[in-house]
C-alpha cells in the first residue's frame, strides 16, 4: 500500500458523507482510509457502515478519546508508505493525492507536504482562499507560519517517530510542526488540496483552551518570557475579542479575517468544482 488516508470523525454526520466521497473520487486510487470514530452520538457511524468499498477500514471502539489519541491511533494502524489526514467536514480537491504524491516521490529528501485550501461555510458556499506559505525554521512556527494541517501529507516513518503529544490543547499540529520543521524536509505546494471547512461557532471557548495548550508550549520548549506572553497574550486577546463578538452575534468579522478574498471569476471557479464533486462528477 503506498498511501494511508485517515479521518477522525466525532458527531459529524452533516458533512461525513460527502468528506467520504470526495476521497473515494480521487484521481489516485491505491489507497487505503482509515475511518476512526471518536465516540459519535449522532449518525456518524451508520454513515461510515453504509459504504462497500474494500479501501475503507473503520475504527469503532464507542469511546471519546480526543482528537490526539485518534490521530497518533490511525497513523499506528496505516500501513501505507505515506500518510495524508482531513477533517471529517472538509472535502477534497479529486487530485489532491495525486499531486502529492508525485512530489514525494520526485524527491526522496521530502518528508511532508502541504498546501492552499478554499474556505467554504456550513451551506457548502465558497467564502475565500487560505494561502499557505513556505516554513523554514522554528521562528517561523512561533510567527504562526505553519502548514494548513488537513492538507498535510507526509512519510509515515516520520509521524510514526513524532507522534502528537498530548496536553498542547488546540495547537497538537503547531507542536508537531515546531519539532520536526529543522531536522525534516517540509515542502508547500502553493495550490488548493481541498476545501476547508471555516467554523464560526464557539471560537472564544477554543481560543480559551489555547492559552492552556500554548502556557504547556512555551514551558515545554523554553521559548523565553517575551515569546511566552506573546503566545498567550494573543489567545487571550482573540478569546475576549471573539466572546464580544459572540454576544453580539458578530462573529462573521473576525471569520472573514481567516481568508483571503477571491474575484468573481475566481469564486466562480471554485464554485463550479466543488459542484462537481457534489454531484458525483470529476
Amino acid at each position: 500500500m503506498m498511501v494511508s488516508i485517515g479521518i477522525p470523525i466525532y458527531n459529524a454526520d452533516q458533512y461525513l458523507r460527502l468528506a467520504i466521497d470526495s476521497v473515494l473520487k480521487q484521481t489516485y486510487y491505491n489507497f487505503e482510509l482509515l475511518l476512526v470514530n471518536d465516540g459519535s452520538s449522532d449518525n456518524s457511524l451508520e454513515i461510515m457502515n453504509s459504504y462497500d468499498d474494500p479501501r475503507i477500514k473503520i475504527i469503532n471502539d464507542g469511546v471519546n478519546k480526543g482528537l490526539i489519541y485518534r490521530l497518533n491511533e490511525m497513523i499506528n494502524l496505516s500501513t501505507g508508505k505515506y500518510f495524508a489526514r482531513m477533517d471529517a467536514d472538509d472535502i477534497m480537491f479529486p487530485d489532491r493525492i495525486e499531486k502529492q504524491l508525485e512530489l514525494l516521490l520526485s524527491n526522496s529528501e521530502i518528508d511532508l507536504v502541504f498546501g492552499d485550501a478554499v474556505s467554504i461555510d456550513k451551506e457548502n458556499q465558497v467564502l475565500g482562499y487560505k494561502k499557505s506559505f513556505a516554513v523554514n525554521n522554528k521562528n517561523d512556527v512561533l510567527k504562526g507560519i505553519y502548514p494548513i494541517h488537513p492538507t498535510v501529507m507526509a512519510k509515515r516513518e516520520v509521524l510514526l517517530n513524532n507522534p502528537y503529544k498530548e496536553g498542547f490543547i488546540q495547537m497538537e499540529d503547531m507542536e508537531l510542526w515546531y519539532r520536526l520543521i529543522e531536522v525534516n524536509c517540509f515542502q508547500n505546494l502553493n495550490c488548493p488540496l481541498l476545501f476547508y471547512r471555516e467554523d464560526g461557532s464557539n471560537n472564544s471557548r477554543k481560543h480559551l483552551k489555547m492559552i492552556k495548550g500554548k502556557l504547556r508550549f512555551a514551558e515545554t520548549y523554553k521559548t523565553g518570557v517575551i515569546s511566552k506572553m506573546k503566545l498567550v497574550s494573543i489567545s487571550y486577546v482573540k478569546y475576549i475579542i471573539y466572546l464580544i463578538l459572540e454576544k453580539l452575534e458578530k462573529e462573521h468579522i473576525l471569520l472573514n479575517k481567516r481568508f483571503q478574498n477571491l474575484t468573481p471569476i475566481e469564486k466562480v471557479s471554485f464554485e463550479k468544482q466543488l459542484d462537481l464533486i457534489k454531484g458525483g462528477t470529476v
